[in-house]
């Protein structure tokens, strides 16, 4: 099933996010299962809004990617994470058109 995730990131700014898909390599070797990812920013810091196919394959790449990146990044960056990280609001989508 179809899964959106929608995430906010205080404190982080628009740089700190472009280092952390960067340090992915997200943009040439997109994660498996992953639809569409969309980073605003905020007042505060950024907003993430991503579309999975499923919830597996958004959980297989937080473990085995983002996890490991966040920390790497912040660490570099001295971004101070909220500990523990803010849980994603994740929605099971019913409808799903892809454009061409």
């Amino acid at each position: 099933m179809v899964v959106l995730l929608e995430q906010d990131f205080e404190g982080v700014s628009r740089e700190d996010a472009e280092a952390l898909t960067n340090d992915m390599d997200a943009r040439e070797n997109p994660p498996a299962g992953l639809i569409a990812h969309v980073v605003t920013e905020t007042a505060n810091g950024v907003h993430v809004v991503d579309i999975w196919e499923s919830t597996a394959d958004l959980q297989r790449f937080n473990q085995v990617q983002l996890i490991p990146s966040m920390k790497k990044v912040s660490q570099e960056r001295g971004i101070q994470l909220a500990n523990p990280i803010p849980e994603p609001k994740i929605t099971e989508a019913y409808d799903l058109v892809r454009g061409s």
